[in-house]
């Protein structure tokens, strides 16, 4: 019998929408291919928030690092487990500085988990080559769980994404034109409130209807996608295909803002998920305006999303992960 191979498995939780709990399904199939598997989370300490109370409990079994002192903790963990090669989860391009400081000596690979606004390569090699962020995540559609109260009276776009004030000008500005004569429409940003971006609310005549409550832990978020009319989404912060996927499977449209959404904007296009008119900019007020009415096309965007969601990324990431780590094993029939 082949000797089982111990692998650490790091989780930065670098990108909006990322969590903890994401780092088991991870660790799951990783098993399924015969590896020995420890957990550990880089992320900051979770700050007690006004709106939702404590962060998001601990969990069992992953072992969390500050950011700060990654390098040092994820190098003490490997040799904790006696770990034989890393497996590094982020959106960051190639796991960043963080993984070149904690893998050094050690086989590592970076399992992409978001979009980034930065086209650097990074120091590890891909996990899954030529696979997208949305293809390589494990997190199964939501359609099936119980639909969550509303957290907002009224209807509601969301911003669910740190927000910059130069992309807020264009998008402030936009949603005025489009919920124009719509008094009840809001607009809710799941960030703390920034005076520089209520000064851009104030100067476009929305400081009444911009409402920022937070950064919303995942069960807020899920049901803050629920409900809202559509999305906007920033890279100010890289986005979470998880996110991204919980956002598609709860019917709620999404639109990039700035230009440095341009990556998630031509997945976006690829997968037949955006409704601007030919030769329109994306955040043009009619698009907006036609994702808030649920216009035909929109609809489809929103069918389109959900079918996307459905798919599980295990069998993507099991084939690549069969090819490229070394000592891996399909053991699928025995788990079954």
């Amino acid at each position: 019998m082949p000797h089982t191979q111990r692998l650490l498995l790091v989780e930065q939780l670098d990108a909006v929408g990322a969590s903890p709990v994401d780092l088991r399904p991870r660790a799951q199939l990783l098993r399924r291919c015969g590896f020995d598997v420890r957990m550990l989370a880089v992320a900051p300490d979770g700050e007690v928030d006004l709106q939702y109370g404590a962060p998001e409990r601990p969990q069992p079994g992953i072992a969390s690092l500050d950011p700060v002192r990654a390098g040092e903790g994820v190098a003490l963990a490997a040799g904790e487990h006696r770990a034989q090669l890393v497996v590094w989860a982020s959106a960051g391009a190639g796991g960043g500085p963080a993984a070149r400081a904690a893998v050094a000596g050690l086989p590592a690979w970076w399992w992409k988990t978001g979009w980034s606004a930065s086209g650097a390569a990074g120091p590890l090699p891909e996990l899954a080559p030529g696979a997208d962020p949305c293809q390589l995540a494990l997190t199964h559609a939501e359609r099936s769980r119980p639909r969550r109260l509303s957290l907002w009276d009224g209807p509601y776009a969301l911003v669910a994404s740190p927000l910059r004030p130069e992309d807020a000008e264009r998008l402030f500005d936009g949603f005025a034109r489009a919920a124009d004569g719509r008094d009840e429409l809001d607009l809710v940003v799941l960030d703390h409130p920034d005076a520089a971006l209520e000064a851009v609310a104030r100067e476009t005549g929305l400081l009444q209807r911009v409402h920022f409550v937070g950064r919303a832990p995942r069960e807020a978020e899920e049901a803050w996608l629920q409900h809202a009319r559509l999305a906007f989404v920033t890279l100010h912060r890289p986005v979470g295909a998880g996110l991204v996927r919980r956002s598609l499977a709860a019917g709620c449209p999404l639109l990039p803002v700035g230009a440095a959404t341009a990556p998630f904007a031509n997945w976006l296009r690829a997968h037949g998920l955006t409704w601007a008119r030919e030769g329109r900019a994306r955040l043009a007020w009619d698009t907006i305006a036609a994702a808030l009415a649920r216009t035909p096309a929109v609809e489809t965007a929103i069918l389109r999303g959900r079918a996307l969601a459905e798919a599980d990324g295990s069998a993507t990431v099991l084939a690549h992960a069969l090819e490229r780590l070394p000592g891996a094993s399909d053991r699928r029939e025995r788990a079954a």
